[in-house]
């Protein structure tokens, strides 16, 4: 208001001739002329005396002979006043006091002239206090509305929603944060309502609408648009819409559940699972197809969605579905989606299709070798195009996703028989990602186990025990066929079974682990001596036979090359045995 006001006094000063000052409500000059211009924005606390006067009388005083009217009295530099006239109203409202606008005479002749028409003066200033007062209260009324506004749009922007405003021309006038990330907007970008089309679709309740961002992308967005019309100049159009990531939770479809999954969650020190981290962690931050492969239970999932939330796309949904445990005839719809009585069956509301929830994130398509080949033609489409078709619908929808899949089987066999198509292969497979069994990796096992026991002994409440040597080279020299996901079937099974004592024993473990073990299934090696039915080796002689020696030597070859298989295939070569020959003496010795 300060630069209004300022305009205000020069009025004043103009047409009356006299310096005028203006001061608010905090004794603090707004506005000034003449010999008052320079002080604009000082405190009058210590030489308003008259001011004072009038704000606690609300009326208008005049004071036509400075020193000596009974307020000046109280003015500490009253010796030292040149004022030979002043004329001062109140700016109010009611009861609500403004300031104080005051004209001042520094000569007899501009003195003379109020004192004439003193009526006149006090009847025009009273008239500008008035205007003045009626905009002050304007303005306040303004700021109110503007901090009411403000406090609404951080309401509106929450999470979850876009919402943007269009005026009556089209042009778009107020978009809230979670609608200008999605459309990339800055603060000054241009957009209009042509930008908006419904597509005369329609699902889970919303209309269908295609936007065209600035930077030329399209978006499929569920939401409304809603006329707003509030008189003859106040006509507007809402657009409400629901962000695809919210839309995904809303419909209970978004499969990331739980704490996202990052690199740490693969546990293991050995060679191979550092390569396996080592590649993913660079690819992590591409948006090329990915394609796991791996044994059951190896932990393809774990790794995609530790690629997902190290790369750009975190925040975006991670939907995972695996192609197998899904009939044929369903398959479709739950991939592309559907609308309204496409089948029988189908909700009147339409589906989004697991392709479209993912949108901006990632969609994990475990089992990948199992997708008939009707549907892999589909698919191909998708991957080539990045666009889907519902089912019972001919427009196409554009999707930003990326594509993370999964088998247990060597497709190139199943290309070979003909049950899945070479060009798909080819397109999955951009950036290949092997994940080794439990078996080829080293030394995992035991911290594997060491993890499991801890996880369960805090589920469960149960004090951990320690790993003893013999039950973890036996667990070390199972090939687990079941890989990882075995593992921790086996620890958690152990841990329920694991008496108060917290000894963890052999009877803790599962009967057809035992089993498997005892028969030498999974190439596990051999079994501790407390799984076979033969008594313990006899305290050795004096003089050590050559048994011993030989016992000695192999262990020896076993400290140095380890107990994994590739580990007993060295030690073997080094003690000029074969792979069988050692297995045998290895049962024989119990190591």
């Amino acid at each position: 208001m300060q630069a209004y006001v300022q305009t205000y006094a020069d009025v004043i000063s103009h047409v009356t001739g006299i310096d005028v000052e203006i001061m608010d409500s905090a004794m603090l000059r707004i506005a000034g002329t003449g010999v008052y211009a320079p002080g604009v924005g000082s405190s009058m606390e210590q030489a308003g005396e008259v001011y004072k006067e009038v704000m606690l009388a609300h009326e208008t005083i005049l004071v036509d002979s400075p020193r000596h009217h009974r307020v000046c009295f109280r003015c500490p530099d009253r010796d030292n006043c040149q004022e030979r006239c002043s004329l001062a109203t109140p700016i109010a409202d009611g009861d609500t006091l403004y300031g104080v606008i005051g004209l001042v005479c520094f000569n007899d002749a501009d003195r003379r002239r109020v004192l004439d028409s003193v009526d006149s003066y006090t009847a025009f200033i009273s008239f500008l206090a008035d205007a003045l007062a009626r905009k002050v209260e304007e303005q306040n009324r303004l700021d109110r509305v503007s901090r009411f506004l403000d406090l609404m749009l951080q309401v509106v922007d929450v999470p979850g929603q876009g919402i943007m405003l269009f005026d009556e021309n089209g042009r778009l006038t107020y978009c809230n944060t979670p609608a200008r990330a999605l459309f990339g907007l800055p603060a000054d970008a241009r957009m209009d309502l042509g930008a908006v089309q419904c597509s005369g679709q329609g699902l889970y309740g919303f209309e269908e609408f295609e936007v065209r961002a600035p930077d030329g992308r399209r978006h499929s967005l569920q939401g409304r648009l809603q006329k707003l019309d509030a008189g003859p100049h106040a006509k507007a159009t809402l657009f409400v819409f629901e962000l695809p990531s919210r839309l995904a939770q809303f419909v209970g479809d978004l499969s990331a559940g739980g704490t996202p999954a990052g690199f740490d969650n693969l546990i293991g020190r050995s060679q191979a699972i550092g390569k396996l981290k080592d590649r993913a962690m660079k690819v992590a931050d591409s948006n090329s197809t990915v394609l796991i492969t791996g044994e059951s239970g190896t932990g393809k999932e774990l790794l995609a969605r530790a690629i997902h939330q190290a790369s750009p796309r975190r925040d975006f949904p991670f939907i995972a579905i695996n192609c197998g445990s899904i009939p044929d005839t369903l398959l479709e719809s739950e991939l592309f989606g559907y609308v309204g009585g496409a089948f029988t069956g189908a909700s009147n509301k339409g589906r989004m299709g697991k392709f479209e929830l993912a949108g901006g994130g990632v969609i994990f398509l475990d089992e990948i070798s199992s997708i008939p080949l009707y549907m892999q033609v589909k698919l191909l489409r998708v991957l080539q195009e990045r666009v889907v078709v519902r089912l019972g619908s001919n427009r196409p929808v554009h999707v930003d996703v990326r594509v993370i899949a999964a088998t247990n089987e060597n497709l190139q066999d199943c290309i070979r028989r003909n049950a899945f198509r070479e060009d798909l292969y080819y397109r999955l497979n951009v950036i290949p990602l092997d994940i080794p069994p439990l078996r080829e990796r080293a030394g995992d096992v035991a911290i594997l186990a060491d993890f499991f026991l801890d996880k369960y002994c805090s589920l469960f409440q149960k004090r951990k025990p320690r790993l003893r040597a013999p039950l973890l080279r036996m667990l070390e020299g199972y090939a687990w066929p079941g890989n990882v996901r075995e593992l921790e079937h086996v620890m958690e099974y152990a841990v329920n079974m694991m008496p108060e004592s917290g000894a963890l024993g052999l009877d803790c473990l599962p009967s057809q682990l035992l089993e498997n073990i005892r028969e030498g299934r999974g190439d596990g090696g051999a079994p501790p001596a407390a799984l076979r039915d033969e008594p313990p080796p006899a305290a050795p002689p004096e003089v050590e036979p050559l048994r011993a020696l030989e016992e000695r030597a192999i262990r020896a070859a076993l400290d140095r090359y380890g107990r994994s298989t590739e580990g007993k295939r060295q030690a073997a070569r080094a003690l000029g045995l074969g792979l069988a020959t050692l297995y045998r003496k290895m049962a024989a010795f119990s190591l």
